[in-house]
């Protein structure tokens, strides 16, 4: 297999890690306007303001999910952009853990399970950013 093969294929499973992120973005931005209108109902019932723990991680769900779409772009059009994106949505994921480990510790066994799952997630994610990397340091951006 010649090496103007072998980047094909990179290309190919590059593209379709793309348009995972890309779904995996358009839920999380889903999740984020799903959660923006909850609080809203919220304040209106109880006329109390959202808490800003809860605001501060509702932001969080939008930058993330917004990073994750536009990391899975530029992933899918192999655009130079992609390490950079998917740096920056690994560092705000990692900065957001952090926090989360002493402002919302989980406090019951479903929130143990959901930590657990987007903690998952974000290794996941991890192990991307760094074939992503790999993409780029064989030239696959161009």
């Amino acid at each position: 297999m010649t090496p103007q093969e072998q980047l094909g294929i990179l290309a190919i499973v590059a593209r379709l890690l793309g348009g995972w992120y890309v779904f995996a973005g358009a839920v999380a931005l889903n999740a984020w306007r799903t959660n923006v209108f909850m609080d809203g109902a919220l304040e209106k019932l109880t006329l109390q303001p959202t808490d800003r723990v809860e605001t501060l991680r509702g932001w969080t769900i939008f930058g993330v999910g917004a990073l994750t779409l536009m990391s899975g772009i530029f992933l899918i059009l192999l655009s130079p952009l992609a390490p950079p994106a998917f740096m920056a949505c690994c560092a705000l994921q990692g900065a957001y853990f952090a926090w989360a480990r002493k402002a919302l510790p989980p406090k019951d066994e479903a929130s143990r399970r959901g930590r657990r799952a987007s903690t998952n997630a974000f290794l996941v994610y991890l192990g991307s950013s760094g074939f992503v990397l790999g993409c780029g340091m064989v030239g696959l951006f161009g």
